[in-house]
């Protein structure tokens, strides 16, 4: 019997598809719930202080096994969904609000014209772009949005005489340079941190410190690129096809409408008072959340979409974020799992022995390592965060590893893995749009990826060092 044309590549042979990341979150608890028929049930005791909720050191009990059962696994979903409403809501309002400012077309426009005001220095623009682009990163709403950006990358890089992988390299690399280091990251930092009860924003100082590293890594990378292809074009891992160099490569250059000008200050000025509320109100995840669906409401009216312009970009962000929204949900369902098999401190015990042993500097780097491995199941930040941080956060306190080098060891791990793992849907996405192959691209993104994951350990290993909290 012969395959489905759909079941087939172009040579004939049958597709292989990467597993959906829902797939692999549901087999995750699947696995989790097994564990609980395995694993002993136990518990530590608690106790607040300062305001924060800590594990009692010596305090691990065996309790009554309470093994998940098959409805008890599928009504974890639900339950997983329902708990973190508060980020799931939270993710969709960014991308209903992002995607209103980007419909304005003020984004485009002010990249497009960066593009063009240093015609002959290409390696300067390049830098000015990328930095732009990073700043954006470190905020965490721009890390699918960049998508958008590689067709103007594409034309600019071909009018350069560079190629797609430049293109690419703009809109991803360099925006995860800023995500990474995520000092206003709202998807990463700000929500593992309100997992670990520590203050929102907090530890600002070495995270501007890792996003300036993560930068100057970067451009080195880039701009060797950038001048072995110049010096020869048959290096490029991704070039342009002769019928799209004779194109007309001249990108759009306009003025900036009056409208595009007060829906790019709605922008700022959202981020401004995102910054200020997380960081001196203390506003909730709530409460936050509100500040994108102003962004939206003024963005939208003041950028000239109207009413139901505004309603219709803002509902196709809400739908473009429905994926990422819900693998949130997914992955909270992990640690449901373990909380109903009441296995997460059990796990908790078993996993602090070795750590312990190896002593809080080095556990810290391990931390970071399970990080940047795990992230190849969850590829989102928030999901990631949900899942990992209740197991982290009582391993940190009872090894001596502060609660804040925890949350790096799970921004850096996930921010970093996002520029290699094939389950990082924006990544994927950006090649696909920029035509670079991914066998290629692995082989030519290695070196970076190594070099900014040694930085990395060395970065969270150096704060537990320091007792930074």
């Amino acid at each position: 019997m012969k395959k489905a044309p759909s079941e087939l590549s172009p040579s004939g042979k049958k597709k292989t598809e990467i597993v959906h990341v829902y797939v692999l979150l549901f087999a995750m608890c699947i696995i989790v719930a097994l564990l609980t028929y395995i694993i002993p049930a136990g518990s530590y005791a608690r106790e607040t202080v300062d305001g924060r909720t800590v594990v009692v050191a010596d305090s691990y009990e065996v309790q009554e096994s309470t093994p998940v059962g098959v409805f008890g696994l599928f009504n974890s979903v639900s339950k997983g969904w329902s708990q973190a409403a508060s980020i799931i809501f939270l993710v969709f309002m960014v991308g209903g609000a992002i995607k209103v400012i980007e419909d304005t077309g003020v984004i485009d426009q002010v990249l497009t014209n960066s593009m063009g005001k240093l015609r002959g220095k290409e390696e300067a623009i390049v830098i000015i772009v990328s930095l732009i682009l990073s700043i954006m990163g470190c905020t965490g709403t721009f890390s699918t949005a960049n998508i958008a950006i590689v067709p103007i990358a594409l034309a600019f890089s071909r009018r350069l005489g560079y190629d797609r992988f430049l293109a690419y390299a703009l809109a991803y690399l360099a925006v995860n340079a800023g995500f990474s280091a995520g000092e206003f990251s709202i998807f990463t930092t700000s929500v593992a941190q309100g997992i670990a009860e520590v203050d929102q924003f907090s530890g600002m100082a070495l995270r501007i410190a890792e996003h300036v590293v993560f930068f100057l890594i970067y451009c080195v990378f880039i701009l060797r690129y950038m001048r072995s292809i110049k010096a020869d074009p048959s290096r490029s891992i991704a070039p342009f096809s002769e019928s799209e160099l004779a194109e007309d490569a001249q990108l759009d250059q306009r003025k900036l409408t009056i409208h595009q000008i007060l829906a790019g200050l709605v922008l700022v000025g959202g981020f401004v008072w995102l910054i200020y509320g997380a960081t001196v109100q203390k506003m909730s995840t709530t409460e936050l959340t509100t500040i994108f669906f102003f962004m939206a409401v003024f963005g939208g009216l003041l950028g000239d979409l109207g009413v139901n312009g505004t309603a219709k970009s803002f509902a196709k962000g809400l739908s473009g974020m429905a994926g990422g929204a819900f693998v949130v949900g997914m992955a909270k369902a992990i640690s449901v799992v373990m909380t109903d098999g009441n296995i997460i401190d059990s796990v908790v015990y078993y996993l602090t022995t070795p750590i312990a042993a190896i002593g809080s500097v080095l556990g810290a780097g391990v931390m970071f390592l399970f990080n940047l491995c795990f992230n190849l199941l969850i590829s989102s930040g928030s999901g990631q965060a949900v899942a990992v941080m209740p197991i982290m956060v009582p391993i940190a306190d009872l090894t001596g590893i502060t609660r804040q080098v925890a949350v790096e060891a799970f921004k850096l791990g996930d921010g970093i893995s996002n520029i290699i793992v094939p389950t990082a849907g924006a990544m994927m996405a950006c090649l696909g749009i920029a035509k670079v192959p991914y066998g290629k691209y692995v082989k030519r993104i290695l070196p970076y990826f190594l070099v900014t994951t040694l930085v990395s350990f060395l970065f969270v290993v150096g704060a537990q060092m320091m007792g930074w909290s």
